[in-house]
């Protein structure tokens, strides 16, 4: 991003998935993961956020979210810890540019025709490369990290507020 090479960055989309059985408690996964995603996604941005929508299915750490940064820059949220148990955990980043994009997410095998998956609590088929490695550093996890390490907890403040406000004015 800051050599430029992909032009101005419009958008960013982030997408973490984990199985039923890594799931955390709500309030973790709403204002701590979720948090350190927007903090994340408002780092890259290099704006304040402007305007965050919210669809959360109730009683499951699920979410679907749209943050708008003043700079016109919008992040996407995809966040889902109810995957059946014998999937994997997956966690995406795109960064939308004027003339690209910058992803950590397979080309081939994922979300495509030639990367199907049926997965219940009993059985995973997978009609892909398989892979059993865990995302221990995905993104949003070193996201979490860097709000511990750094001290910037206190600087989240301000977002964990705003999406407890957004969920009550949702509901």
């Amino acid at each position: 991003m800051r050599l430029n090479t992909c032009g101005e960055l419009c958008s960013l989309r982030f997408t973490w998935q984990r199985p039923k059985k890594f799931a955390s408690g709500e309030d973790v996964f709403l204002y701590e993961s979720f948090a350190s995603a927007l903090d994340g996604a408002q780092v890259l941005a290099g704006s304040p956020l402007k305007r965050l929508e919210i669809e959360k299915v109730a009683g499951m750490n699920i979410l679907f979210a749209l943050a708008y940064f003043e700079n016109e820059i919008t992040a996407e949220f995809e966040l889902n810890e109810c995957l059946p148990d014998t999937m994997p955990d997956t966690c995406f980043l795109k960064a939308n540019f004027t003339h690209g994009h910058i992803t950590n997410q397979p080309i081939a095998g994922h979300f495509n025709e030639e990367g199907m998956v049926l997965a219940s609590d009993d059985k995973l088929d997978i009609l892909i490369a398989e892979s059993d490695r865990p995302v221990v550093n995905s993104p949003i996890e070193l996201m979490k990290l860097r709000c511990r390490e750094s001290g910037t907890q206190e600087d989240i403040s301000e977002l964990v507020k705003q999406i407890g406000e957004t969920l009550v004015c949702e509901r």
